[in-house]
């Protein structure tokens, strides 16, 4: 077995256990694929450099078309093999794209899907604060109306104290008038009878009698 022919032989058992595990890489378990390419390329340039040199030998022998033919066919071999190689590693190259391509097709989904579960929680979020805005008004609301019933409430006390105050006021001076005109009554009452009383006096010692004082009416005070 030649050279090429073991190159050849180790390359298919690497690619055909590799399997689509190799589509992962550009470069798996060692086997980079431009690396490869490059070999194929520069053992193809080898290969029509020995096949010129076999044809040019082939001409200082005694059968020129029989070495032809088998350099040929030497050159035949080798090249279905560099081919059959190409075609391996331009299925690896597809597969390798392939993989990338929905890679990029998994990344830019999975992208979009971020973008949308950021929207969801910004919106969900913006909810939350207009509902909380929304409460506080309404809370402002209920505290601007209970602030003004307290107010009401502590300007009708104030009014209730006031009219409570004047309404005792009142009657403070009722129960003084009240007390003024039982002292003036009393007074009257105090003067008829000292009245009558010398005038039952006089009445005893028989001396004649003065006119009697005016009374005064009992319902002024």
């Amino acid at each position: 077995m030649s050279h090429f022919q073991a190159r050849c032989w180790i390359f298919f058992l690497l690619m055909s256990s590799l399997g689509p595990v190799y589509a992962q890489d550009g470069l798996t378990q060692g086997l980079d694929i431009n690396a490869e390419r490059e070999r194929i390329k520069a053992e193809r340039t080898q290969m029509e450099a020995e096949y010129s040199n076999a044809l040019r030998a082939c001409y200082q022998k005694l059968y020129v078309n029989n070495c032809k033919d088998e350099a040929f066919k030497i050159r035949l071999q080798k090249a279905n093999a560099l081919k059959a190689q190409e075609r391996v590693l331009n299925d690896q190259e597809r597969k390798q794209r392939s993989a990338a391509a929905l890679q990029n097709i998994e990344q830019k989904n999975s992208l979009e899907s971020q973008n949308e579960a950021a929207e969801r929680r910004a919106t969900s979020t913006q909810q939350h604060l207009d509902k909380i805005q929304s409460n506080l008004e309404k809370n402002q609301t209920r505290l601007d109306k209970e602030a003004r019933e307290a107010e009401n409430a502590e300007k009708n006390a104030q009014r209730q104290k006031e009219l409570s105050e004047r309404q005792r006021a009142h009657q403070d001076k009722v129960k003084a008038a009240a007390a003024e005109r039982e002292k003036h009554l009393q007074k009257l009452q105090a003067a008829q009878e000292h009245r009558e009383q010398v005038e039952r006096n006089r009445v005893q010692r028989g001396t004649p009698g003065a006119d009697p004082l005016p009374v005064q009416p009992l319902d002024k005070p």
